[in-house]
């Protein structure tokens, strides 16, 4: 898929983008221009598709005071470098890992108003209204970067990847798509996400990113009537594919639904992780587990599988919002936007 494409790509769902309308930079959560306002450990750091609290998930006392320490340096290090675009978003990436949502909102914004021409604000600022289930706003920001972006092909952005998506080479193209798509399939619209979890192999450099761009392919292919786009994927699955351990869920994940590997090779559903390390490979099987349970019409078991995804507490994960949106959607539900903490007073508003 060359970009000529995802230009034409672009224009062909413009409208699908603007159905619900999109709110505009002025409505974003604002604060005072001190950095240090933020919400209090009691506090919820999102909200849930439902509007339930969503707070601090499982790991140790000590990761959960790294984080802290992370926060508090990149902020030394903004206010240090005010005028530089990377202390804004290693800041606001400070608040992301540590959950804490609307502060990364908030440093985003004030990036987008001063270097409004950097897409690696809208990728970011995108991701994180995702996480915190903000789904037009975060579809409109992708939007956004995909257009600033166009001509960008593998750069991992302006500060990088972290952790397993840098050891993955990820880009911040690949990023952008993966995320875009993950709006569009939570509010249920397969058919375009896709599409930008396709354009997601323009981005793939190797087998890892392959095995997730496929991953999340497969989870649309089949309810969006691409049964043989689905079938294909299966069909020329290599087993034996070559990719680093962070991957192996993936790929374990595509020879289960091809039914190399049977679900008790895969994963246990009783397991409890107790931390992320423990939760990742663990939410990407079994969210794995419930799609094929879907597919084949054991619906009870599905949603038994997600509940228990759900359940865990990893609302930051990608496996668990795709689970989330799986109980919101098959339940009837319609999306209604989350209220929104007003960070200079912590007053909620709609």
């Amino acid at each position: 898929m060359k970009l000529s494409y995802l230009h034409f790509l672009y224009c062909s769902l413009f409208i699908i983008l603007i159905i619900p309308a999109c709110k505009s930079d002025s409505k974003s959560v604002q604060s005072e221009d001190n950095p240090t306002v933020e919400l209090n450990d009691q506090d919820a750091l999102a909200v849930n598709l439902n509007g339930e609290k969503l707070s601090q998930w499982k790991d140790p006392d000590s990761v959960w005071a790294l984080r802290k320490k992370y926060i508090d340096n990149m902020r030394s290090a903004y206010l240090g470098k005010i005028e530089d675009p990377k202390s804004y978003l290693a800041f606001a990436r400070a608040y992301s890992e540590g959950g804490r949502i609307e502060n990364a909102i908030d440093i985003l914004t004030k990036g987008i108003k001063k270097f409004p021409e950097i897409p690696d604000f809208y990728t970011y600022r995108g991701e994180n209204f995702l996480r915190s289930r903000q789904l037009t706003e975060c579809v409109d920001d992708f939007w956004k970067a995909g257009q600033k972006m166009e001509k960008s092909t593998q750069s991992p952005g302006l500060i990088g990847m972290l952790g397993e998506d840098s050891v993955a080479n990820m880009s911040l193209a690949y990023r952008n798509y993966l995320m875009m798509g993950l709006g569009f399939f939570c509010i249920n619209d397969l058919s375009s996400a896709d599409k930008f979890f396709e354009v997601c192999g323009d981005f793939s450099t190797n087998s890892d990113l392959w095995a997730r761009s496929y991953y999340w392919q497969y989870a649309c292919y089949p309810r969006s009537g691409r049964t043989k786009d689905a079938e294909d994927i299966l069909k020329n699955l290599n087993d034996e594919m070559q990719i680093l351990p962070i991957s192996k869920p993936y790929l374990d994940a595509l020879k289960y639904y091809k039914g190399s590997i049977q679900e008790s090779e895969l994963v246990d559903p009783e397991f409890k992780p107790s931390n992320s390390e423990e939760a990742n490979p663990w939410l990407i099987k079994m969210y794995a587990v419930g799609v094929k349970n879907l597919l084949t019409n054991h619906k009870d078991k599905a949603i038994s599988i997600f509940q228990k995804i759900t359940a865990s507490g990893y609302w930051n994960t990608l496996p668990a919002l795709a689970a989330e949106a799986e109980l919101f959607n098959l339940s009837g539900k319609k999306y209604i936007a989350p209220e929104k903490i007003e960070l200079n007073n912590n007053q909620k508003k709609k």
